[in-house]
């Protein structure tokens, strides 16, 4: 096969892995969401296939995909390696600067290939249903509400609880509690409708489920 015709189909090959790559991002990132999202969207932890592959599998796709764009890159600079020499030398003069240059470039590729490899992420414990993307503001809010609410707790019924894929409506009904009592306590505009479900609400107005299960107890005393 003639160099030119195979420069094409390497080029064509590589245009099709950047694109694959590319949609099967977005597919992760806006269709096939992940656990917390799902919580809010759904009100649980469902499962979202395409084509009978979650998110997992789709990501293994996408590694895979990964190693076979690399592939072709490296075959791309074997078959150019005569020009991108002769482009460097012309590009930078002076030897030592080439050797330095190319020296650090090597080791950043090289870290960037093996540190996932090597680094030891951090581990935080996130309860079920609960987002894992909270502001400083956010984190010293929620300190001040478990202050607040620990003083509370040794009363509120231990009967109560509610889950994020409980209706505001179901949870009225359930404790004998008017929903628009809710919604004050939560402040969650009286516009809302009593159908939607607490994971959503609680990630759109910021409250807690232990907030909803203190205004149910509240109630309950003041009946």
């Amino acid at each position: 096969m003639k160099k030119n015709k195979l420069n094409f189909i390497i080029n064509a090959l590589l245009f099709f892995c950047m694109a694959s790559m590319a949609g099967i991002g977005f597919l992760m990132k806006y269709i096939l969401i992940s656990g917390q999202e799902r919580w809010v969207k759904y009100g649980s932890n469902v499962d979202i296939l395409l084509f009978n592959m979650d998110r997992h599998k789709w990501g293994t796709i996408h590694l895979i995909i990964g190693f076979v764009m690399l592939g072709l890159l490296v075959l791309h600079i074997i078959l150019h390696w005569k020009v991108i020499l002769c482009m460097y030398h012309r590009l930078i003069k002076w030897k030592m600067a080439r050797k330095i240059i190319a020296s650090m470039f090597i080791i950043t590729c090289t870290l960037l290939i093996v540190l996932p490899f090597i680094i030891k992420p951090q581990i935080k414990e996130v309860k079920q249903g609960e987002g894992r993307k909270k502001t400083e503001q956010n984190r010293v809010s929620e300190k001040k509400e478990s202050n607040n609410s620990n003083r509370i707790n040794h009363n509120v019924n231990t009967s109560i609880e509610v889950k994020g894929y409980m209706t505001l409506g179901e949870v009225s009904g359930k404790y004998n509690v008017p929903s628009e009592y809710l919604k004050e306590k939560l402040k969650i505009p009286k516009s809302v409708s009593d159908k939607q479900k607490l994971g959503w609400l609680r990630k759109k107005y910021n409250f807690r489920m232990s907030n909803v299960e203190n205004a149910i107890s509240e109630y309950k005393k003041n009946e």
